[in-house]
């Protein structure tokens, strides 16, 4: 029964050190990018790249924490953008 090993990390010493023991021991392993740590999309979608919408988003957040927003219900988002 074939099983699946998973690593994750960002040190090349360890990952030259698990490609050496894939091939010494005839094993199949394939490798994939991840997004970058600063990126909280899963999917790395490259909006969040942009300085100016991670800084829109912080504001955002920062104002509701003070109370600054209005929370309108489904309803009232709906009559408000004529939906």
């Amino acid at each position: 029964m074939k099983q699946l090993f998973e690593i994750e990390t960002d040190n090349s010493e360890i990952l030259d050190k698990f490609r050496e023991l894939a091939r010494k021991h005839n094993a199949s392993f394939k490798e994939w990018k991840l997004a970058n740590d600063e990126n909280p999309s899963p999917s790395g979608d490259p909006y969040f790249e942009n300085p100016n919408n991670i800084k829109s988003i912080l504001e955002g957040i920062k104002e509701a924490k003070e109370g600054k927003t209005v929370k309108l219900t489904k309803e009232e988002r709906k009559k408000l953008l004529g939906l």
